[in-house]
């Protein structure tokens, strides 16, 4: 009785291995309106709700995002990071492209490149790095702070570098680039990941940058 499911972004690689025979692979709609609204409200307020004064702009990025729900996280990363108000809103609602880009990929890809710009220019190097270690797997922190401060990532405080490190990345985590993969007894994390899009966009940016040899 047991099944095994395969999920994936590129249709052609579902039909590839499905057994011969076998019905057509299931396509997973787009969010709509109201679902985008809601995931977009869910991450950037968790319990809390939108002020009256957002709930325009609010539902106007959450459209601009086309129902795809990587486009909506990577944006409420963003939107997290922000000024709670109508004038910052509306910013980043007019650097999202209001042109439809039929090509989900790129859409998601125009969304990751403007959470790539809202950076702080301490953590691009971080988030970059994570690229050059070319990963489609689960990541164990402690390397990875080894690797950022053996790299000259990590500046030199009253706080100690692993602690440094550590914020960090749960700054990438809280705008939503990285995931968290796995936790430890006391509750940080242990391992982390990068969805593949955002892995393919940084593996991209870091030779636009020359960011590594």
């Amino acid at each position: 009785g047991s099944r095994i499911l395969f999920t994936g972004r590129d249709r052609s690689v579902a039909l590839e291995i499905k057994p011969e025979g076998e019905g057509y692979p299931l396509s997973l709609s787009l969010f709509s309106q109201e679902e985008s609204w809601q995931l977009l409200k869910k991450k950037v307020f968790k319990e809390e709700g939108c002020p009256d004064e957002l709930l325009g702009v609010g539902n106007d990025i959450a459209y601009r995002c086309q129902g795809l729900p990587l486009a909506v996280v990577a944006v409420a990363g963003i939107l997290k990071m922000t000024e709670k108000s109508q004038n910052s809103w509306k910013t980043i609602a007019d650097n999202l492209s209001s042109q439809i880009i039929d090509n989900p990929e790129a859409r998601c890809k125009e969304v990751l490149n403007l959470s790539y710009k809202h950076l702080p220019e301490y953590l691009k190097s971080c988030f970059l790095y994570l690229g050059v270690l070319n990963e489609d797997r689960d990541i164990l922190v402690s390397k990875l702070i080894r690797l950022w401060i053996a790299e000259g990532f990590i500046p030199e405080t009253n706080k100690g570098f692993e602690d440094v490190a550590e914020a960090f990345l749960m700054d990438l985590i809280d705008r939503s680039l990285v995931i968290i993969s796995k936790r430890r007894s006391n509750g940080k994390v242990r391992a982390c990941r990068l969805h593949d899009l955002v892995l393919d966009f940084c593996r991209s940016q870091t030779e636009d940058e020359n960011f590594s040899q």
